[in-house]
């Protein structure tokens, strides 16, 4: 391990030698890979971390490493190094990294040759840079750069929640993602065989006013640049209708809508997507909150029902410097125990069925949440083998 580290470093200190340093982007429009949220400000709610949910029997067999199709790690190899013990903890094998950057800036060419020396174990999806919007070749540019990307290997690009809540034209105005300038893009990727892996929203209550009644205040009150109230945002109803107008235009792009669908807290709306579009699939990436306040047995069934459809993401955030977040912000930095923890509570909601729970990230909502208990057929499905069909494309049977 310490080896590839060490080559990992010379390759990583070699791409930052030879390119020149980036532009900040201009104040107000956000970064297009997430960076941890700043720490601090209210206690954590529910039950401190770390605290080990109580044993309970893995039907999983853990020697069959599991897959997190949605992580987000920085090109460093303080990053790679803890990122690569969290796993090995948790029973993490291979990972997909959704913020790959642009082709042509330096985080992406940084990411590149992380994946050359992680080979097989890593994926990325590379993204847009949605600063240039009203660049005149804009759309040009960016379909060379899914060329590239396709070329370079990487499986799809990543869309952030910017495009619909943040990247303006020069009048101010919001760019709505099925504005018709946009089609091209969404079109190349499905030639290309390239997947669209969308954040288009957040949850529900993050577009309600930010007061003590609001059910994510603890959160809010920490992260406040998410509320989307008010002001001049689309609701939330309008950016679900928006998403599934562009799936409906690109029959033929594979779409891997994450946080189940952008709607965890409807399951019909996500199964309605699942059922109408077949080339739609999701994860569960820092949804469990969400997930968890269905019924157990509605959960279960829906999972039954979409079986090859669904995976396994956390959202896990490796930052440059070693700083992480556990799929939302938090009221103290979490560490290597916090991040472990915080798999297990994964596998204790997917494995058992146990009732009132703890979810794994208290501050997303002051409730506990009842386990799934997926068969196990479905465990395979959900835990490796849709992932590795969808992103390493192959099957998961005997994959390493």
């Amino acid at each position: 391990m310490m080896g590839r580290l060490a080559l990992l470093c010379l390759g990583l200190c070699w791409v930052v030698a030879c390119r020149a340093p980036e532009p900040a982007p201009p104040a107000g429009q956000a970064e297009t890979a997430p960076e941890v949220a700043p720490q601090g400000g209210v206690a954590e709610a529910g039950e401190a971390q770390p605290a080990l949910p109580p044993d309970f029997p893995r039907r999983w067999d853990t020697r069959r490493e599991i897959i997190d199709s949605h992580v987000h790690l920085a090109p460093s190899t303080i990053a790679i190094a803890l990122a690569l013990d969290v796993f090995a903890a948790a029973g993490i094998g291979r990972f997909a990294v959704k913020s790959a950057g642009a082709p042509g800036s330096l985080r992406y060419a940084s990411t590149l040759a992380m994946q050359r020396i992680l080979g097989d174990r890593m994926r990325a999806f590379s993204n847009i840079e949605w600063r240039r919007f009203n660049d005149e070749d804009f759309v040009a540019a960016v379909l060379g750069e899914l060329a590239q990307a396709k070329a370079d290997g990487m499986v799809g690009i990543k869309i952030f929640k910017d495009l619909g809540l943040g990247v303006r034209r020069l009048d101010g105005s919001l760019v709505s993602p099925d504005d018709p300038v946009l089609a091209p893009i969404f079109a190349a990727c499905g030639r290309l065989g390239l997947i669209v892996a969308w954040h288009i929203a957040d949850p529900v209550a993050f577009f309600e006013p930010v007061t003590p009644e609001n059910e994510r205040y603890d959160e809010l009150s920490i992260a406040a640049s998410w509320s989307f109230h008010g002001e001049d945002f689309p609701t939330f109803a309008a950016l679900m209708a928006v998403q599934e107008r562009v799936i409906a235009s690109h029959p033929e792009t594979t779409f891997l809508l994450i946080h189940m669908g952008n709607y965890a807290e409807n399951l019909d709306y996500v199964d309605h997507l699942l059922s109408t579009y077949p080339r739609v699939y999701v994860d569960v990436s820092a949804r469990v909150p969400e997930i968890g306040r269905h019924p157990p047995e509605q959960v279960r069934a829906f999972f039954i029902k979409h079986q090859d459809r669904i995976l396994f993401g956390s959202d896990i955030i490796f930052g440059a410097e070693g700083a992480m977040q556990l799929g939302s912000v938090s009221a103290r930095e979490p560490g290597f125990d916090d991040a472990v923890v915080f798999y297990q509570r994964h596998w204790h909601y997917f494995e058992t069925d146990h009732r009132q729970i703890a979810h794994p990230t208290p501050i997303q909502g002051r409730w506990r949440i009842d386990a799934v208990d997926l068969p196990l057929e479905i465990l395979e499905k959900f835990y490796v083998d849709n992932a590795a069909r969808l992103i390493w494309g192959q099957s998961g049977e005997g994959a390493p």
